[in-house]
């Protein structure tokens, strides 16, 4: 499992100490891996609106802090690829707590090796539903 980041090499490297991160995260700055999966830059109304910005407010309440750094803009996604490179889960973010579950991401983690596809929710798994997001 690895992570991917559009920040410098060392602000990765300060980012994974400060946080004691426990997965690789690699430094993509020119951001062909993000480009790569269809994540752009997003626009100012939904990457600042008021969903992002009550998520804010809701973690400052809890204590954390809230510092906004690098291009803000900037979509992400979660992706789960299996060994042999076939994606079994895609989610592009709309803005930056737009997430998929926790349990979809393990599903389909523990099903990567197994060949099957896994949809990112509960939603797609429906009928007629989309079956993942690209």
């Amino acid at each position: 499992m690895y992570a991917v980041a559009f920040e410098a090499p060392e602000r990765v490297r300060a980012y994974i100490r400060a946080n004691r991160i426990g997965i690789p995260i690699l430094a993509d700055p020119e951001r062909r891996v993000y480009r790569a999966y269809g994540l752009g830059r997003g626009p100012w109304w939904c990457i600042y609106g008021a969903r992002v910005l009550w998520g804010c407010l809701q973690r400052i309440v809890r204590g954390a802090r809230v510092r906004p750094h690098g291009d803000t803009l900037q979509r992400g996604g979660d992706f789960v690829i299996d060994a042999a490179g076939a994606v079994r889960l895609a989610h592009v973010g709309k803005d930056p707590f737009d997430r998929p579950p926790v349990d979809a991401l393990l599903r389909a983690v523990r099903h990567a090796g197994g060949g099957t596809a896994v949809p990112a929710t509960d939603a797609d798994a429906a009928p007629g539903g989309a079956g993942g997001r690209g």
